[in-house]
């Protein structure tokens, strides 16, 4: 009897660490922030290195023959916006709505350049951008 009740607990704390364990894996989103990009960011990385470091991609598609895809969080959980890879959300940026944009582009099934946008402490939209030569720029793109 003492066996039993030993295997019975031992299978549900097995199973509730395995159930907890996927589950925050699952709902797990990493926090892309500048220093992350600075960090984590490399020309040539394949879909599935990107996937590891920067996890699921919002939205991808093929725009001008370049495939695109785009990383974003917003401020508040039921905010809602149009996802768009044609152009930035600017205005969403700027009034707090969203705390970034990412878009990722790859040429060859590997990255070749990263945009990201967020509001700087001066109140404008900036741009971190890592290019296929490798080197960052950061500048300011709206009032």
């Amino acid at each position: 009897m003492r066996k039993i009740v030993v295997c019975s607990i031992f299978i549900i704390v097995l199973l509730a660490a395995c159930s907890n364990g996927s589950k925050n894996n699952a709902t797990q989103e990493i926090d892309i922030t500048k220093r992350f990009l600075e960090e984590h960011a490399e020309i040539g990385l394949t879909y599935n290195e990107v996937r590891k470091r920067f996890g699921a991609e919002k939205l991808a598609d093929v725009v001008d023959n370049t495939e695109t895809w785009l990383y974003d969080s917003t401020q508040n959980n039921d905010f809602e916006y149009n996802r768009s890879l044609e152009g930035v959300a600017f205005e969403e940026i700027k009034e707090g709505n969203l705390e970034y944009q990412l878009y990722i582009n790859f040429m060859d099934k590997k990255t070749f350049m990263y945009s990201y946008f967020y509001l700087g402490k001066d109140g404008k939209v900036w741009q971190y951008q890592i290019t296929s030569n490798g080197e960052p720029q950061n500048n300011p793109v709206s009032n």
